[in-house]
């Protein structure tokens, strides 16, 4: 196959402007590595128009947040009529809501830790304690406290989330092993253990401090139950028509897998270091490889 000009949209305004660029600039490197052509553009500094995408034969958007996960990036490619990689703008839309796609897990009847749709205290007491609150648009775990008691209501990251102009919803905190499962082209990657600091989670900080240890193969969790979640997280990848790529986020707890979140393409991290590439290279799909195979995928759809 020729050498494609590839175009990867990146930044934007989100709270995570920074591990857009962080991600962009890996798989830039990564592409360069398999041949391609690659140029940075960062969305902050206009729009998608036809003549910013022309010269390119496939756009890359790699914007974590609104911006990129909630469906309007990949919804104005397809009316310019460029092929991207990426899912159906709808697709992503439902996965990006947080409290959309509880509701369709629910409906599914997958294991997921009890929750409730809140608006201020008192509806979070009458919930109870420990629970976690969370915005239904929040990311890359900003917008996410864990309520051990009343007491944490008092912490200023706590007034900030319930002050955000988004719905918010709690869940029942449920302690145990974390772990995440990639899909990819409907095959479901080896599963990933996430291992934080002691005494801590995998929030922002943990995820890019590098203190976090991410041990493929889920040493801690039996094969049974690993299987049970990569069945879970394709199905759910299915179910939400999140091709070609995917992340499901679950805390396993007495061999249980309970569903967290799922993550569309644009909220899947794609540097080497990043979850979804480490189990993807334990397919021997090396980070340059997986993006080779990402970029071409979506030139042949183009062409079909």
């Amino acid at each position: 196959m020729k050498t494609l000009k590839i175009l990867i949209i990146t930044g934007g305004t989100t709270s995570e402007r920074r591990i857009s660029f962080m991600s962009a600039r890996q798989v830039k490197l990564g592409l360069e590595k398999s041949g391609h052509q690659v140029k940075l553009y960062d969305l902050k500094k206009g729009t998608v128009s036809k003549s910013m995408t022309k010269n390119f034969d496939i756009i890359f958007p790699l914007i974590h947040g609104k911006q990129g996960e909630d469906g309007s990036l990949y919804r104005s490619l397809q009316k310019l009529g460029k092929p991207y990689v990426g899912c159906e703008p709808e697709a992503t839309k439902k996965a990006f809501d947080k409290i959309l796609s509880n509701k369709i897990f629910d409906q599914a009847k997958l294991p997921r830790p009890k929750w409730k749709i809140v608006k201020n205290i008192g509806d979070i007491k009458k919930f109870g304690f420990p629970c976690v609150l969370k915005a239904a648009s929040g990311g890359s775990s900003r917008e996410v406290i864990i309520l051990h008691s009343e007491k944490d209501t008092k912490k200023n990251l706590f007034k900030k989330i319930l002050s955000l102009q988004d719905k918010l919803f709690v869940e029942q905190l449920i302690k145990g092993t974390e772990i995440t499962v990639g899909v990819f082209l409907d095959q479901a990657l080896p599963v990933i253990e996430i291992v934080p600091p002691q005494g801590g989670w995998f929030d922002y900080k943990n995820k890019y401090s590098g203190q976090s240890q991410e041990i493929v193969g889920a040493p801690s969790v039996d094969r049974k139950t690993q299987m049970l979640a990569q069945e879970i997280a394709l199905k759910i990848y299915k179910k939400f028509n999140l091709s070609p790529y995917a992340r499901v986020d679950f805390i396993v707890s007495d061999q249980i897998p309970y569903v967290l979140e799922v993550n569309p393409p644009c909220g899947v991290g794609l540097t080497s270091q990043s979850l979804f590439p480490k189990a993807a290279a334990a397919v021997d799909l090396d980070f340059p490889k997986l993006l080779d195979k990402m970029v071409k995928l979506a030139y042949e759809n183009k062409l079909s």
